[in-house]
């Protein structure tokens, strides 16, 4: 290309996208002619490609009066006290004039349709008043009035909203004038923020409005209309006692400033937030919220089902039932505790009235066994806190690891809700206290066999008492089971029968099933039977409910064949909730067809319950008598093989499951371990979804009865899984025990396994501290242990916690020497861990092609040992390196692949990630409809991963910039933002910035964007962190190119460019050379720079270069 050529278009560059003072004629022909006029902000003139220099302040504000006049004749003497309001110099009026001229030339060539002209002793300006922002603006709030949905009513106020960059003539006008010509503006411009607000509230998105209207708040603190929508927000977000206190304060402003009281408005909304008025909820699940999290989720309905013939406690459903009828109930949680002897139907009570009024809860109904009468210890209050989060939508790695802070997020949760919680079998009110709520909308039920004295005394709970039934209610209960006619027929027989039972429910429904089993046999005939085997004579105990319940279990249990006996026996000694035919199976040393017959017989007999497919569960009372059977009959030996051969059969099966899954991860070797349990990935994480309470109680229980083995390798076996679901309180409860175990052993291989274990808990749970102190042990003990298995995995993971220390080098060194002992050892999976995490590392430093070299081998490496987990953290991997390299459709191949993979794994943590990276090279792709989906999704996930929240929040945002949809940009990285700053996250941080930058420059505020920028350079100093860096600085050569100082964004554009050429960033160089291109105004290098940006678009297939395209076609049209 001849040197001329380039000069060409170096001028044309500059007068298009830059400015000049008196553009060429040929620039207004290039861009049609149109010019609008920018007065809500800084004055400017912009054409389709750049903004128009309008000369010095004054000369800005004359063309502003005009353009707020527009087609109307405004006098020069109002000109000329509008630009000197005190004293005007004697040549006021001259000077007038040649303002009038230079904007004229400055004007001239617009086609005809904007036009300075003078009549008589004024001047006015013709022009389309659509061309100028004030008059958009009102226009669009106009049409926002009469709009028909508050969807498109917010629509255009976001339009109208967003042609604000600042206060309104800012630099051209003083405050005094400023507020002569803007007053009424300004106001305008807070009624339609405030009408956007309310469109926004009435469609659901309080939660994202909260960022908004807190600064809004801040800045007008004694608008009423403001701090009522902030008020409304905060309650519809769970946040009722922030929505109060603001009042209060308001109501302090507005007395010490004005004067007066808060309006009528503001003072009966403060009531209906008092009341929990339910006309302050919005009714459906909002479109924000679905926007940002794919859905609302459901409250939780965890009742179990209620007892289909339940009969009688007429008294005791009236005395419930006042306590939400009484009016004090809405000023404290309503506590009751229902007590009584065991088997006299507490929970079937519990139960029934929960499901009668579940309708005057509708934030939820949460329902949890504490299990304080079984074999097991009861359920600790933090494990139960944690299952009541995760039932509250937490995430099981946001659930907190300590019992104040996991009971402190339970009550805040709970504030301001409507919630029932069915707390069933109590052991004592120590366990019970951490789960009571604060809120005045919920009510608490608890059954116990305790009186539960404490609770009563200390926090007025109403102790509600279960007595047996009366006869009439136990005749109610027989005829319900064996039919009226039946029952009926005998009536003497049923009272003699229901007196025997002690009127217990348990005792009265197994008795009727034994009889149901034989519809013919006559009831009297059956108590004669009984009779004669002196079974009944234990029942003869007035008012011994405990023999009357165990003899009744004996005539049951005497009625099954010795098979069954036997099975019963056995389950028994089941340390989990429940069990299945396979576990049957193994603990009787069966088949699971002989399980699964005799467990169909029990359940028949009423001695277990079929709870869901395929599972069935004890009564405790049943399952105490079943081990008290087992003591009486079986041997020790026999006994404890039973369980030694369940514990067997959790441990392969988890072990199969976990080689299946997750086969890379360092373990201890299970003993002759073989076969394969599971058909695919999917059958493997259901089933340890389905039984990891067993497990978890299996670990517990072999610890205790010193089989220290058994509970060490399964909680070992355990760790995966637990990490892929995120469980880190079960994590840690794990670790934590089978870790006692390996060290009262002295196991050394089992003591460093372990180590590695409950450090690998804490870091899931954020405490990067103790993990470290962990590892560090793991590895001395693993070197003493001569074990280099576990050594390299210490390696590994001291690496990670010095890496993010800022100790880079010595991360990576870590790495390294884990990988050279891998090899050493011939440890494929164990390489491929290493090279993956050095490749996370290579790429968090910008050294992307050694990343994708890592990534690439970890990959091979783990489709050797055939790890699905590790494959797909491997594409992922690659996905995010290709995109950073510029080779755009082979990210989308390797994310799509990976997606495909982690969701057959069922890993939502890791779905929720590449989701995110897929949207991220879609958007570079210029695919947004397809990203915005992605992102979108990503986010329902809801995994609880702040970081993650924060980085699909960030790109979003990106997504709805290239949209135009500038608002909905700010928003979230708003919330991004403040995200990252919550968890200390800098990656986050900067990506935020970053974007708030752009959307500053976009509404005229290069000032903004270059405090946000400065910022993050400043927080990437010394991280190595050089992509960042780079694009950083192309940020702020962007930001200096738009304040005209194009020395400076040339000087930081080169910078970036080099960064960028030594990372390989493709697409990031790309847009260096373009911003370099636009600053090199009047060289023979910008149309090089162009060409070379040009170019680079074209191979990366980036919308930009279509865009690029065009403007290097009008150069040549031109030049």
């Amino acid at each position: 290309m001849p040197v001329d050529c380039r000069c060409g278009v170096s001028v044309w560059v500059s007068r298009c996208l830059v400015g000049v003072t008196t553009p060429a004629r040929g620039v207004w022909d290039a861009l049609g002619g149109r010019v609008e006029f920018r007065l809500l902000g800084a004055v400017e003139a912009h054409t389709g490609a750049g903004v128009v220099n309008l000369g010095p302040r004054q000369q800005r504000l004359v063309l502003a009066v005009l353009a707020l006049e527009v087609n109307r004749l405004v006098p020069v003497d109002r000109l000329v006290a509008l630009v000197w309001p005190v004293s005007p110099p004697r040549t006021a009026e001259h000077a007038i004039r040649v303002c009038i001229s230079r904007l004229r030339a400055i004007l001239a060539g617009a086609d005809g349709r904007v036009e300075l002209v003078t009549q008589g002793s004024g001047y006015l300006l013709r022009a389309d008043p659509a061309s100028i922002d004030v008059h958009r603006f009102r226009a669009l709030v106009d049409q926002a009035r009469e709009a028909a949905t508050d969807e498109d009513r917010l629509a255009l106020l976001d339009r109208a909203v967003g042609l604000w960059s600042g206060p309104a003539l800012a630099g051209a006008a003083s405050a005094q004038i400023r507020e002569q010509l803007c007053h009424g503006l300004d106001e305008a411009r807070l009624v339609a923020v405030e009408d956007r607000l309310d469109a926004r509230l009435r469609l659901g998105q309080h939660r994202d409005t909260l960022d908004e209207l807190t600064a809004l708040v801040d800045t007008h603190p004694t608008r009423e209309r403001l701090v009522g929508q902030l008020m409304l927000a905060r309650y519809r977000s769970g946040q009722a006692s922030a929505a109060l206190d603001l009042s209060r304060q308001t109501r302090q402003h507005l007395g010490e400033e004005l004067g007066i009281d808060p309006g009528a408005e503001l003072r009966d909304l403060e009531l209906a937030i008092l009341r929990n008025d339910p006309v302050l909820d919005w009714p459906a699940a909002a479109p924000q919220e679905q926007a940002d999290n794919g859905h609302r989720s459901p409250p939780p309905a965890q009742l179990p089902p209620a007892v289909p013939d339940f009969v009688g406690r007429t008294e005791l459903l009236w005395q419930l039932d006042e306590l939400v009828a009484r009016p004090e109930d809405t000023s404290a949680v309503v506590i009751t505790a229902i007590a009584g002897t065991a088997g006299v139907g507490k929970t079937a009570l519990a139960v029934r009235w929960a499901h009668h009024v579940r309708d005057r809860f509708p934030d939820g109904q949460l329902y949890l066994n504490l299990r304080g009468y079984t074999k097991a210890p009861p359920l600790a209050p933090l494990p139960a806190l944690a299952q009541l989060l995760r039932a509250l939508g937490v995430a099981a790695d946001q659930v907190p690891i300590d019992v104040d802070e996991a009971a402190g997020l339970y009550r805040t949760l709970l504030a301001d809700k409507r919630v029932l919680v069915v707390l069933d079998n109590v052991a004592n009110p120590n366990q019970v206290r951490p789960l009571l709520p604060a809120s005045p909308g919920c009510l608490v039920v608890i059954t116990s066999r305790d009186r539960l004295a404490g609770l009563v005394a200390r926090e007025g709970a109403r102790r509600i008492t279960v007595d047996v039934l009366a006869p009439e209610e136990s005749r109610a209960l027989l005829t319900g089971i064996l039919g009226a006619r039946r029952v009926a027929d005998e009536p003497s027989a049923v009272a003699e029968l229901a007196g025997r039972c002690a009127h217990l429910p348990i005792a009265l429904r197994i008795t009727a099933a034994n009889l149901t089993n034989d519809p013919h046999r006559r009831i009297a005939d059956y108590l004669a039977e009984l009779d004669a085997s002196n079974l009944l004579s234990a029942m003869e105990i007035d008012g011994d409910e405990d023999a009357a319940v165990r003899a009744t279990f004996d005539l049951s249990y005497t009625a099954l064949r010795p098979e069954a006996q036997r099975l019963f026996r056995l389950l028994g000694l089941v340390p989990g909730a429940d069990f299945t035919p396979q576990a049957a199976a193994a603990l009787a040393d069966g088949t699971q067809g002989q399980a699964r017959t005799l467990l169909d017989q029990l359940a028949g007999a009423h001695l277990i319950d079929a709870h869901g497919p395929g599972r069935y569960a004890f009564h405790d009372l049943l399952r105490r008598y079943a081990r008290d059977r087992a003591d009486d009959t079986d041997s020790a030996d026999d006994r404890a093989e039973a369980v030694g051969r369940l514990a067997d059969f959790y441990l392969r099966h988890t072990d199969a499951a976990a080689r299946l899954l997750y086969p890379e991860k360092v373990r201890l070797p299970i003993p002759g371990a073989a076969g394969t349990a599971f058909r695919d990935h999917r059958e493997a994480v259901a089933w340890l979804d389905a039984e990891r309470g067993n497990l978890i109680a299996a670990v517990t229980d072999a610890a205790g009865d010193g089989r220290r083995e058994s509970a060490w390798l399964l909680g070992n076996a355990l760790r995966g899984y637990l990490e892929l679901r995120r469980y880190n309180v079960d994590g840690l409860a794990v670790a934590r025990v089978a870790l006692a175990a390996a060290d009262t052993e002295g196991d050394l291989r089992a003591r460093t396994a372990l180590r590695l274990d409950l450090g690998r808990a804490h870091a899931f749970a954020g405490f990067l501290d103790e993990a470290a102190e962990h590892y560090t042990a793991a590895l001395a003990l693993s070197r003493r242990a001569e074990w280099p298995d576990g050594e390299a995995d210490a390696l590994a993971r001291v690496a990670h916690t010095r890496w993010e220390d800022g100790q880079r080098d010595v991360g990576i060194a870590c790495y390294e020497q884990a990988l050279e002992i891998n090899r050493r050892i011939d440890r494929t999976a164990g390489q491929a861990n290493n090279l993956n995490n050095l490749g996370v590392l290579r790429w968090q430093l910008g050294q992307f092609a050694a990343a994708v070299e890592c990534a690439d081998r970890a990959m091979e490496l783990y489709r050797q040992v055939g790890s699905p987990v590790g494959v797909g953290m491997s594409l992922l991997n690659l996905g995010e390196y290709r995109r950073e390299l510029g080779e755009l459709r082979l990210s989308v191949d390797h994310l799509t692949s990976a997606l495909g993979l982690i969701r057959q794994i069922g890993d939502r943590h890791g779905e929720a990630i590449t989701l995110c990276a897929l949207a991220t090279t879609y958007r570079d792709l210029g695919r947004q409809r397809e990203a915005m989906e992605c992102a979108e999704a990503a986010l329902a996930c809801e995994t609880g991963d702040r970081p993650a929240e924060a980085e699909t929040l960030s790109v979003l945002g990106t997504i709805h910039f290239r949209l135009g949809e500038y608002q909905r940009a700010v928003d979230r990285h708003r919330n991004a933002l403040r995200v990252s700053v919550e968890v200390n996250w800098l990656r986050g941080k900067v990506r935020a910035l970053l974007g708030l930058a752009e959307c500053a420059l976009v509404a005229g505020r290069a000032e903004d964007a270059v405090d946000h920028i400065r910022d993050v350079l400043t927080q990437l100093d010394g991280t190595g962190f050089r992509a960042f860096d780079g694009e950083a600085r192309t940020a702020l050569a962007r930001a200096f190119l738009a304040q005209g100082n194009r020395d400076l964004a040339a000087r930081h554009a080169r910078d970036a460019l080099l960064i960028h050429a030594q990372t390989g960033q493709l697409l990031l160089q790309a847009h260096a050379l373009y911003v370099l291109g636009l600053a090199a105004e009047g060289t023979t290098a910008a149309l090089s720079y162009l060409r070379d940006a040009h170019a680079l678009f074209v191979d990366i297939g980036a919308p930009e270069a279509r865009r690029l395209e065009t403007l290097l076609r009008q150069h040549h049209q031109h030049t």
